[in-house]
């Protein structure tokens, strides 16, 4: 008879234990909480709000390209009607003279019409008389635009002409004055660009102008703008055109999306793995960075926990164990125990 009651107390200290267990942990949160993927349409209207409609189309089409954006509807709605405004020929034929005029805009055609302007003379000109307007009236002079448009004249003639061809050079000068005019020009560049006009040894500029063309053939113009800003000299200048090489004209919305730490991110890892964690933000690529490829596909899976009480018994039987409070499993199985020792 004993040896039956210390049988029966094992097998209620067995239960009480499975039963406290599986409780625990179907309160234990998973190893990785579910990711929550970015929902483009906010940054959207703020970048339109703000007249940005190039870097906003180029944000919003990223997200198009993936499942989950490509069939919503107020996304295409949007995509439309940034695509009919920046192809308006009024809103066209503006930022081309605003680019003509003051070497600014914020779309691709002004861009290049103030590039054109630069390539011609008359762009460095210009800048020229209107810094030299400034020291005359004993303003503040910009240096930096100083030694670009200086620069620029050079390269019109034959000095520079003949190190070797002198349009990538004039496309880069063109490029870099638009960076400073546009804030986006990092001090360590201009303090080089300014070393650089004052020694007149403008063989040793060649490599970092090739370096900028690499940039902007990549990047583009207006994402070539975002990457250059972060950069924090020439070795990071480097990496960031390897960067743009491999993600193009998506570089400057994953440094949206991710922030300035997404060329360090991005090293060793695929390009299709990364641009699908880069939907789901920085913690989406920090969680790639940290599992892999593989690990990082398998947390994507949303992790559905079911108890083990509902496997072993019928429904019935479940639902009023679950109602049982957690204290008489403890209670049954510590009289268990004091019987079974």
């Amino acid at each position: 008879m004993r040896i039956l009651i210390k049988l029966l107390a094992f097998m209620v200290l067995i239960f009480s234990a499975f039963v406290l267990y599986d409780r625990q942990d179907m309160r234990t949160p998973v190893a990785f909480e579910a990711l929550e993927r970015i929902n483009p349409i906010p940054k959207t209207q703020e970048l339109i709000h703000t007249k940005k409609l190039a870097q906003a189309e180029e944000y919003l089409t990223f997200f198009m390209h993936f499942d989950y954006m490509k069939n919503n509807q107020e996304a295409k709605e949007l995509l439309q009607t940034i695509q009919e405004k920046r192809a308006s020929l009024g809103y066209r034929t503006n930022t081309i003279m605003k680019g003509i005029w003051t070497g600014k805009s914020d779309e691709m055609e002004g861009m290049i019409s103030a590039g054109v302007s630069d390539f011609f003379l008359f762009g460095d000109l210009r800048d020229l008389t209107i810094e030299g307007y400034h020291h005359l009236k004993g303003e503040e002079v910009d240096k930096v635009l100083v030694a670009l448009s200086s620069i620029g004249v050079v390269a019109s003639g034959a000095t520079l002409a003949s190190a070797g061809a002198s349009s990538p050079i004039k496309g880069s000068i063109s490029f870099l004055k638009y960076a400073k005019k546009s804030a986006a020009l990092p001090t360590w560049l201009s303090k080089y660009l300014i070393k650089i006009s004052k020694n007149k040894n403008f063989k040793n500029i060649k490599p970092l102008f090739h370096h900028i063309s690499s940039l902007v053939k990549g990047a583009g113009v207006g994402g070539g703008l975002k990457l250059l800003r972060d950069t924090k000299g020439l070795d990071s200048l480097k990496d960031t055109v390897a960067f743009a090489k491999i993600y193009g004209k998506n570089s400057a919305t994953l440094v949206t999306i991710v922030g300035k730490d997404v060329i360090k991110y991005q090293k060793s890892l695929s390009k299709k793995a990364f641009l699908l964690a880069a939907t789901y933000g920085k913690a989406g690529v920090k969680r790639l960075g940290k599992l892999g490829e593989k690990g990082f596909l398998k947390s994507l899976v949303k992790p559905i926990k079911t108890s083990r009480i509902v496997k072993l018994f019928d429904k019935n039987s479940a639902h009023i164990i679950k109602q049982i409070p957690d204290k008489v499993f403890y209670v049954l199985g510590l009289l268990a125990l004091l019987i079974v020792i």
